[in-house]
């Protein structure tokens, strides 16, 4: 027959490495499967996809079956639609893995870190949709993609036997994009589905002998007080998560007088001890708590009192006193950051009654009315984006309203330090989605108060399509990253935050705002060192990666597959370490549909604030547009690779500048000494293999 197929055999070797070859006669053995199934021989077949020997290794290398490996296309392995459709396949052949392994969920979680499955792949071979959620969301996945890919997809999703109700419970469980939920816990109980697995709490035995420690502290000194964990550490608890963030609430003493039994108990048991630290209260900041630091026996507590407040008649700054943790439990930000864990009696304790309930449906609440938690500390408004970030839950509609309000906004605007901005900032970029976190802070309105600097033009530039811009942006360079399989081995945290602060800022790439002395300095950078307290290395970079996409674009983009090494050795010189993102970044402004309007249109918003939200036909038109961009990034990413350009911004000269002078038999330096080191440069990109002295021999004849 004059037709050829093509077969090719996906793998994936879930981080391992290279194996040693299996048996001749297993190999025969895989051939007969592979020739089964595609109805031609294996030597014809092994000519289509590489050698007859690197086939039968993959192949056997998993014991996997044809069905699973091998698929058969008509359009050649070149392909792009194929190439995308076969690391899908790797992915569910790594998810069927994982889901007849799904009774030891740690070893789970190293497989999905492993192989960065999604909860889709496991949702495809009959996972549960409790599993899928749980185990994305423990490997901090970005799940944005996910979603568009489900809804695209509800059929394959729901192939397991589930069907469409398989499918429509995996979207919801996934939580990428922005959700609201009516105030009422009734109302949430009816709009939300279960999200989360609550389970015992369960202590480490270094944890359990510092609480240990405790209750002999109390025991010894007699002291009337009850001993809880509170806050973040039995959230994490709740839902199989470990957590060094060990808070102690006290209802009879401070923080520090109890931090000071602690040592003289320690020192009396011939235990050495540290130094206490302590922070000390500021209302006027809304830091209302004098807290007391210490380490007990190699763990870190934090240890502050229970707290109730009220005012004066002519003072809005609270007066504290101590309360109850029914009272302190009410004063929090969050229902689900309002439990404690009783040492005493070693159980959990939910006094508001909706912190476990909302923990397990996936709800950010606050105790109180929002307006009344975020007048108290407004930093509150950005913790709620944070947590809802974090875990892709629901917000509770009042919390968008409050955040809105007037005076709440005047509060958060003018009681809270930069430095506190920062913090929930940096914690945003690196979480499960800054995406979702910018949807939201977009959703409240108080991207001006974030970003705020004195320079008025930077302040009338932070516009309603500014932040669609930004959302836009962000919500599909998570997407892309999710597609690029080398992401894992360049995208680190600090990348990360990078990658996402670029992204997020990128409107104001263009803007200068006024520095020291009246000198024009980036405003993305100003935004980041000043409106948000971040490392100067943090403001430098971002700023840098703008100026970066202009040069990938002229130099990388122009001519993606076909570059010189001369000139893509220049421009990543200029661009350095963090050339990657750049690319990425301009390669979606370039082809994502909507991205370079005047105006950011409805749809594209639509699609940045809630994927799962759109059309369908919305939904493809952005897709397509981040796989183009996704093409184009692999396709430079892969050339650089070939040219041996990775690092080359590292490159030394290969000439110094007494070769030159003595090549040119001068005894002082000058202005072209550097330009002979920079052609040196140039000739050495040209040919890798240059030598010293062929390049003070090439100076000597062009001079």
């Amino acid at each position: 027959s004059s037709s050829v197929v093509v077969v090719v055999v996906v793998v994936d070797d879930g981080g391992r490495g290279p194996e040693r070859a299996p048996s001749r006669a297993v190999s025969r053995g895989a051939d007969a499967a592979l020739e089964a199934s595609a109805g031609t021989r294996a030597d014809q077949i092994g000519r289509s996809v590489g050698t007859r020997t690197a086939r039968r290794t993959r192949a056997c290398m998993h014991g996997a079956s044809v069905r699973d490996v091998v698929a058969v296309a008509a359009r050649g392995a070149n392909s792009w639609r194929l190439r995308r459709r076969l690391r899908l396949r790797r992915r569910r052949l790594c998810a069927t893995r994982v889901a007849r392994a799904r009774g030891q969920p740690r070893d789970d979680r190293i497989v999905l870190q492993r192989v960065r499955v999604s909860a889709a792949s496991l949702a495809r071979v009959g996972a549960s949709t409790a599993t899928s959620a749980t185990l994305a969301r423990g490997v901090g996945l970005s799940l944005s993609s996910l979603c568009v890919r489900m809804r695209r997809g509800a059929d394959a999703v729901g192939c397991s036997g589930g069907g469409e109700k398989r499918a429509r419970a995996a979207r919801a469980s996934a939580g990428a994009g922005m959700r609201f939920v009516a105030a009422s816990a009734g109302a949430s109980d009816d709009a939300v589905e279960k999200k989360m697995t609550i389970v015992d709490v369960k202590c480490t035995a270094s944890e359990q002998a510092v609480f240990d420690t405790l209750l002999e502290v109390v025991e010894h000194f007699k002291l009337n007080v009850t001993l809880r964990v509170a806050g973040g550490w039995v959230r994490d608890k709740l839902i199989g998560r470990e957590s060094d963030d060990i808070d102690i609430a006290l209802d009879t003493m401070l923080g520090k007088e109890f931090a000071d039994k602690v040592n003289e108990y320690l020192t009396s048991q011939g235990v050495e001890t540290k130094g206490i630290g302590v922070i000390q209260s500021n209302p006027e900041q809304s830091k209302h708590l004098e807290t007391a630091t210490m380490r007990v026996r190699d763990v870190w507590l934090d240890l502050v009192n229970l707290r109730s407040e009220s005012y004066a008649e002519d003072s809005r700054i609270p007066e504290m006193e101590f309360g109850t943790a029914k009272d302190d439990a009410f004063r929090r930000d969050l229902t689900i950051n309002a439990l404690f864990y009783n040492i005493n009696e070693r159980k959990v304790e939910d006094f508001t009654e909706s912190g476990v309930k909302d923990l397990e449906r996936g709800v950010v609440r606050t105790p109180l009315p929002p307006r009344t938690t975020f007048l108290d500390d407004p930093l509150r408004i950005l913790r709620a984006i944070r947590f809802a970030a974090r875990f892709g839950f629901a917000v509770q509609d009042d919390i968008k309203h409050a955040a809105s309000d007037v005076e709440v906004q005047d509060a958060l605007r003018h009681k809270v330090s930069r430095e506190r901005f920062g913090k929930e900032v940096l914690g945003m970029m690196k979480g499960r989605s800054p995406a979702d976190a910018v949807s939201l802070m977009t959703a409240f309105k108080i991207t001006p108060i974030v970003l705020f600097v004195p320079t008025q033009s930077v302040v009338d530039a932070i516009t309603e399509n500014a932040d669609r811009l930004s959302m836009y942006l962000m919500r599909c360079a998570e997407r892309a990253v999710d597609d690029i399989p080398s992401s894992s081995t360049w995208l680190d945290d600090e990348n990360k935050v990078w990658l996402y602060l670029a992204a997020w800022l990128a409107p104001y790439r263009a803007l200068e705002s006024e520095g020291k002395k009246g000198k024009k300095v980036p405003a993305v950078g100003d935004m980041i060192s000043n409106a948000l307290k971040l490392r100067s290395k943090d403001a430098e970079t971002a700023a840098h990666v703008h100026e970066s996409m202009k040069i990938a674009k002229d130099v990388l983009l122009a001519k993606a597959d076909g570059f010189s090494r001369l000139d893509a050795g220049l421009a990543l010189r200029k661009m350095g370490p963090t050339w990657r993102l750049a690319c990425l970044l301009q390669s979606l402004v370039d082809q994502v549909p909507g991205m370079n309007d005047e105006r950011i249109p409805e749809w594209g918003a639509a699609y940045a604030m809630d994927p799962t939200s759109v059309d369908a036909d919305v939904a493809r038109r952005v897709e397509d547009g981040v796989e183009a961009a996704v093409r184009t990034f692999e396709t430079i990413e892969r050339r650089v690779t070939e040219l041996s350009l990775n690092e080359c911004w590292d490159l030394k000269p290969p000439v110094t500048g007494q070769d030159v002078m003595a090549a040119l038999n001068i005894t002082k330096g000058g202005p072209q000494l550097k330009a002979w080191i920079d052609k040196s440069i140039e000739w050495v990109l040209e040919n890798p293999r240059m030598t010293t002295e062929e390049c003070v021999q090439r100076i000597k004849a062009e001079s």
